[in-house]
């Protein structure tokens, strides 16, 4: 049980193989297959590695040696275990393009990594339930802008916090926070990528048509906007977050 959990928490990732572009190949190992767990492998898949085969082998084992009732139960609790490994798969495979995208920079664009932090309260944190929620404390965004100079290896980052009494987090209040920054960059980049969630305050028709405008505002090339699932994959903003 104690490998099993090891093999879990820390070596599965690490047999996952994604590229430093952040392309995902076959696998002959099925549990290790990424284009597999996407659903959108083609290939055979003749084998399963070691530790793999003991996960599934050890509730094989147990399914023989409990009273046919518990079986339920123990299907329910070996799903949940797949659905851990589930989320650890897309962690990994969607901090890997956060990565990838940041090979990618040259010294005329630049990688903004945008998010939200929850509710900020200006009280202890040593407070009852009852005191706690029902508060509506402050909002605040932060961008993370990473950009190269031409000869250097290392990057640059540079974070923008903007905050407000008001909670409400909608397209406006991101599209200002992003505008302050423009506006305040002595050399504006000719191209960035954005990377956030896919929260309706990002993934929203109405931020969508206020970027087709910065071409014309700022004269900056919007390559891509990268959506990633919440609470999935774990970049310096949350770090910075926690400092804050």
């Amino acid at each position: 049980m104690e490998l099993i959990k090891r093999h879990l928490k820390r070596d599965y990732e690490r047999e996952l193989t994604i590229s430093q572009q952040g392309i995902i190949n076959h696998y002959s190992c099925i549990d290790h297959c990424l284009p597999y767990a996407f659903g959108i492998c083609i290939e055979t898949h003749t084998s399963r590695c070691e530790n793999c085969a003991k996960f599934y082998n050890f509730f094989k084992n147990i399914s023989t040696q409990i009273d046919s009732t518990k079986l339920e139960l123990l299907h329910h609790l070996k799903q949940k275990l797949i659905f851990y490994m589930a989320h650890q798969t897309r962690k990994y495979y969607l901090n890997a393009q956060v990565h990838a995208n940041l090979l990618q920079l040259d010294n005329e664009g630049a990688v903004l990594i945008v998010d939200y932090k929850m509710r900020i309260l200006p009280k202890t944190a040593r407070e009852t339930k009852q005191e706690y929620f029902g508060k509506r404390g402050w909002t605040l965004h932060t961008i993370l802008m990473y950009t190269k100079q031409q000869g250097q290896i290392n990057l640059n980052v540079s974070a923008y916090d903007h905050w407000s009494s008001d909670i409400k987090q909608d397209a406006w209040f991101t599209a200002s926070s992003l505008h302050t920054v423009f506006n305040t960059l002595p050399n504006k980049p000719k191209w960035i990528t954005i990377i956030s969630d896919n929260g309706p305050h990002y993934h929203n028709s109405e931020l969508m048509i206020i970027l087709s405008y910065w071409k014309e505002w700022y004269d900056i090339h919007v390559k891509k906007w990268i959506f990633l699932e919440a609470g999935e994959a774990k970049t310096a903003i949350d770090s910075h977050h926690a400092q804050v």
